[in-house]
């Protein structure tokens, strides 16, 4: 656990400096990284926070995110899902799949996890606008 928060942290230091996506080689540190960006994606504050609370969307999910060359998420797949309803379980997925990651994969290559994703522990408070 050490290991995974200094690497997370490595990472934003240098992505903070850097204009250029990271590239990254090693597969472990790809998809630690990916692990730590998704659950980086869901904190307040953040597109997909935002849209999950003011749409009210809930349930409990893993998902099997595949990633390719630039960042970009190929396809999402439902592995399992509790607790939710299809409307939640279809536009949470839609933004998953929209999701960029913060670093480039060497060229022809892609890479899949699975992540598991607890919409029903956000806080789910009334957006204020």
């Amino acid at each position: 656990m050490r290991t995974f928060t200094f690497l997370f942290g490595l990472f934003l230091v240098i992505g903070a400096f850097a204009q250029k996506k990271q590239l990254l080689e090693d597969k472990e540190i790809i998809l630690a990284t990916a692990a730590a960006q998704l659950d980086s994606a869901l904190m307040p504050g953040t597109k997909i926070h935002e849209a999950i609370i003011k749409e009210g969307l809930i349930g409990k999910y893993v998902l099997r995110v595949s990633f390719r060359e630039k960042g970009d998420v190929s396809s999402v797949f439902v592995v399992s899902a509790n607790d939710h309803d299809i409307r939640s379980q279809n536009r949470f997925k839609d933004l998953i799949h929209q999701f960029r990651f913060n670093f480039k994969l060497p060229k022809g290559r892609q890479y899949r996890i699975e992540h598991e994703f607890d919409l029903n522990a956000l806080d789910q408070q009334t957006p204020t606008r």
